[in-house]
């Protein structure tokens, strides 16, 4: 008599990551582990879907707890569809449907969280909601998610997280910065992407380090799931809380997700939070200025120098309503980030920029109108040349840039009149500083500038000088 399932007991465990439709990093052995009876004798095999001899076996005995764990060898992303089967004693466990390519892990909070059904709520005020259009498709094969720590069916039942392709109900709750990110890497590397979706909105960065409920409940349980790299949108509830520790915080973050997943020089790569209201959130009793933003960026961008292969994208000009802590266009977010990806770790120079303009030098001139001394910055990742966007008649590349700021010895901040003088550099004066000694740009939570480069990436903020 067929034993009912509700009372079968299995043996033969594996974690909920491995699934029908998952994807498998191309390039680096693969970890497979799971639990069975203490001592027990594993074999796992990748078999063609349509039949044949394994592409490849290993066989492992579980331990005297049950735990074991074997490395299938490095494949490629071969438009091939293959079976993953892993035999015990009395089970045999069958997922259908895998396929190398590239997967990345997103997390964070709420922007990272951002679903691609949600951008209804927000909808843009340029251009098509790119993520309704998503929606809209019947089949995306080559894009597959995976949301770790889904809600469960039902109350008290275990969630139950599986690969998806791509569409439909399965793409609905994902990531919408995310998913952007892997469709752009799918569109120009022309292989499989798995996109990881693990992201809790209000969550604190203290929450997915080690021992945090987050981290633990979330990302644990996928280690040490074969990756390529680490998407990461957090901080608006460190920044509320004024974490002054978020720089060391994010350092372990990195640390321990890459020593997790056994991938010590995996990119990271990080947003910049966008202009909002910080210091009036929502008309509440706030315990920030309006200078705590630029000084989280700040803090953002010095993780740049103290993690390696980490890097930060800004999105300064992706916000339509200031007072919205959830600002739309999550598509040129994922874009950006995939730039990013595809320049840096991808090798694909070709596609130009990657980053708005950074200020890497400051040095002091007479101002040609005789009118005391101006500040010139120099800028890198200008591209072809930096530009002054502006709504009026003059031309593009002639407008005078706004939220620059000067001061000179008193250490007093004054609005500032800067243009750009040259391919990478921008001279900046006041008739109230004579003899500046600093200057300062975007330093203000609700500075949205209009100082780009040509691949149309915004300038990122920054303070210079003494």
């Amino acid at each position: 008599m067929r034993i009912p399932l509700l009372f079968q007991i299995l043996t033969l465990l594996l974690p909920q990551i491995f699934s029908d439709h998952m994807v498998l990093q191309q390039g680096r052995e693969v970890p497979v582990w799971g639990q069975a009876e203490p001592r027990e004798q594993i074999v796992v095999s990748l078999l063609p879907e349509t039949g044949g001899a394994p592409v490849a076996t290993v066989k492992v005995r579980a331990d005297r707890q049950g735990a074991w764990r074997v490395g299938l060898p490095a494949g490629q992303a071969d438009g091939c569809s293959y079976v993953l089967q892993v035999k015990g004693r009395k089970e045999t466990l069958r997922f259908a449907d895998v396929v190398y390519g590239e997967v990345w892990l997103c997390s964070g909070q709420s922007n990272m969280a951002y679903e691609m059904r949600r951008s209804w709520q927000a909808p843009p005020r340029k251009g098509e909601d790119l993520a309704a259009l998503e929606l809209q498709k019947t089949d995306n094969p080559g894009i597959r998610v995976y949301l770790s720590g889904s809600r469960p069916a039902r109350r008290g039942e275990p969630a139950k997280d599986a690969w998806k392709h791509a569409v439909g109900d399965g793409l609905a709750p994902v990531s919408a910065a995310g998913y952007f990110f892997a469709k752009q890497l799918h569109e120009q590397l022309g292989v499989p992407v798995g996109l990881i979706s693990a992201s809790v909105g209000g969550s604190a960065i203290a929450q997915w380090l080690p021992g945090g409920n987050l981290g633990s409940r979330m990302v644990e349980p996928l280690m040490p799931y074969a990756l390529a790299g680490f998407l990461w949108y957090q901080g608006e509830t460190d920044l509320a809380q004024r974490n002054d520790h978020y720089l060391e915080d994010y350092q372990r973050l990195c640390a321990f997700w890459r020593e997790g997943f056994g991938v010590p020089d995996a990119p990271v790569y990080s947003v910049m939070l966008a202009p909002h209201t910080f210091s009036d959130r929502m008309h509440r009793q706030s315990k920030v200025t309006a200078e705590a933003l630029p000084l989280f960026w700040q803090v953002q961008l010095r993780s740049e120098q103290t993690v390696p292969n980490s890097a930060a994208i800004y999105i300064s000009d992706l916000v339509d309503n200031l007072e919205d802590i959830h600002p739309s266009y999550k598509w040129t977010v994922g874009q950006r980030l995939a730039k990013l990806a595809l320049v840096c770790h991808y090798g694909h120079g070709e596609l130009g920029e990657w980053s708005g303009p950074r200020a890497q030098s400051l040095r002091t001139e007479a101002d040609p109108d005789g009118a005391g001394q101006r500040l010139v910055v120099r800028f890198i990742h200008c591209g072809e040349g930096l530009v002054g966007r502006s709504n009026s008649v003059e031309p593009r590349s002639t407008a005078r840039l706004k939220w620059f700021e000067i001061a000179g010895a008193d250490g007093i901040w004054h609005q500032a009149f800067a243009d750009i003088v040259g391919k990478d550099e921008v001279a900046v004066m006041s008739p109230d500083v004579p003899a500046p000694k600093a200057v300062r740009f975007a330093w203000r939570e609700t500075a949205q500038p209009n100082l780009y480069n040509d691949a149309g990436l915004p300038a990122y903020p920054f303070q210079l000088g003494k």
